[in-house]
């Protein structure tokens, strides 16, 4: 019988989780899934489940049959859509009760930037203009502009997906206080030591000693977006062994696999929001980052709106 997973890391998207999971992979008391993010409890969101290949729950519990219980404490699975779902939390303490949760935040307005430039990496977003995609998300509720390489026209909800005072709202309504932790990404940023250890004594791990944290998941692009649409949205007679062949790629990590996908991308940083679009951004998310400031007792000012200069302000 496959064991199940004890942690989730639930998102946001774009704050750390990716670099988290990795840190925690590498320990030998901890068995991280592969793929890292498998969507499978988010079946709120059409065409998760299609998209990794896991038509039930026998083919996602078997992504742990690697893990031993006599070697690892943490059983573990990071899907960054967990958070955004209303049905992935309650699921994942409906199959593991003592489960516990880790949340990572950051910035709202900076998670909806990076959330549309990693759509545009996963080709499901053919709009490379942020302000233009987040004009579109009313359109796109309706159907109408979406790409069609777009396979989660969901994610294409920047607005939705940086909600996440409502979203920390519903995750602390459903998880007990002693089985969740949440940490901003700022925290990992600038104290990454303290923070690991903060980490490890919510899962009680002991202290390995870890002082290195590189970067993991950076903003990057495709060198060949043709073939990068051929991959991910293969066409219809394809899609099905398409799909499959990915799912055990990412699975089993050929390492000429992974060389060749590494050699097919490159760094990006993301492009500048205008003042005027950034301050539209923040008074919108104003109450959401209240809420999370009163949810973690946290002051979150860097997060709030700021004072916009005018043109002949910048010129005198």
């Amino acid at each position: 019988m496959s064991a199940r997973p004890n942690l989730f890391l639930v998102g946001a998207p774009k704050c750390g989780t990716t670099a988290l999971a990795q840190y925690l992979s590498e320990r030998e008391d901890v068995f991280f899934c592969a793929p890292k993010e498998p969507f499978f409890l988010a079946d709120d969101i059409p065409g998760l489940r299609e998209m990794t290949f896991l038509p039930d729950e026998a083919a996602y519990l078997k992504l742990f049959e690697g893990a031993d219980p006599a070697r690892h404490a943490i059983v573990a699975e990071g899907s960054t859509a967990y958070l955004r779902s209303t049905r992935a939390i309650p699921a994942a303490l409906e199959m593991s009760p003592d489960a516990r949760f880790i949340a990572m935040l950051r910035d709202p307005v900076k998670i909806a930037h990076g959330y549309h430039m990693e759509q545009i990496y996963d080709r499901n977003e053919d709009v490379e203009d942020f302000e233009t995609a987040w004009r579109l998300q009313d359109a796109r509720a309706g159907g109408q502009a979406i790409s069609p390489h777009a396979r989660i026209p969901a994610f294409l909800q920047y607005e939705e997906t940086a909600r996440i005072g409502e979203q920390l709202e519903r995750f602390f309504a459903a998880v007990p206080a002693e089985r969740r932790l949440v940490l901003l990404q700022e925290d990992l940023l600038e104290d990454p030591r303290g923070t690991w250890l903060k980490v490890l004594d919510f899962l009680g791990l002991p202290d390995d000693g870890r002082t290195e944290f590189p970067a993991v998941n950076p903003s990057r692009k495709h060198r060949f977006p043709w073939l990068a649409n051929l991959v991910l949205d293969p066409p219809g007679p394809l899609k099905r062994p398409v799909y499959a062949l990915r799912a055990w790629l990412v699975r089993t990590r050929p390492p000429i696999v992974e060389k060749i996908k590494a050699s097919l991308r490159k760094e990006q940083a993301r492009e500048a929001l205008s003042p005027e679009f950034e301050a539209e951004l923040r008074a919108l998310f104003l109450p959401e980052v209240e809420t999370v400031e009163a949810l973690l007792g946290r002051d979150l000012s860097a997060w709030k709106p700021r004072p916009v200069a005018t043109a002949a302000q910048a010129a005198g």
